[in-house]
């Protein structure tokens, strides 16, 4: 069968003629697949076989760059935690504070209501008119101007007497 491949190759029949074609170059031999593979696989296993062996050794600058990182996580980690103890010491602060100042407008409203409720309005009229002497002002003695400016008033000189 290989001789009948052999001779197909060598002769080709166009029309009526038959030319005699230079035979094909037998083609090379390729190796196996599976080779090819074995071959990469073995460089590629020894490549990091070579290179693991190379990873377990710490030579000093690698060594004192892990330091320097730990180093760093840690002291991070300290500092956070003691921002977060000073944090949670002021909500704890804030919060009594805050009892603080409800406790004393509680007390400040207590004792708004108890002043309100301590005087009346005769009593104190009673108190204005008889221990201090004074009166309601008599028809004419108020006396009524315009300022220009309304937020405050300059005296510059004695109010008039009423006509």
């Amino acid at each position: 069968m290989a001789r009948e491949n052999n001779i197909r190759n060598m002769y080709y029949m166009d029309g009526s003629t038959v030319r005699k074609i230079q035979a094909e170059p037998a083609p090379r031999r390729r190796e196996p697949e599976r080779q090819k593979r074995k071959k990469r696989q073995s460089y590629t296993y020894r490549a990091a076989a070579v290179r693991a062996e190379k990873s377990l050794y710490f030579d000093r600058g690698y060594a004192v760059v892990l330091l320097a990182a730990i180093l760093i996580m840690i002291v991070s980690c300290v500092v956070m935690l003691s921002i977060q103890s000073r944090v949670n010491e002021q909500e704890l602060n804030i919060e009594a504070m805050q009892e603080q100042v409800q406790q004393m407008e509680a007390n400040n409203m207590a004792r708004e209501d108890a002043m309100e409720s301590k005087y009346s309005l005769n009593q104190i009229y009673d108190v204005a008119t008889k221990e201090l002497g004074m009166v309601y002002s008599q028809k004419g003695q108020i006396v009524y101007y315009e300022g220009a400016n309304e937020d405050y008033v300059k005296q510059m000189m004695d109010v008039p007497e009423a006509k």
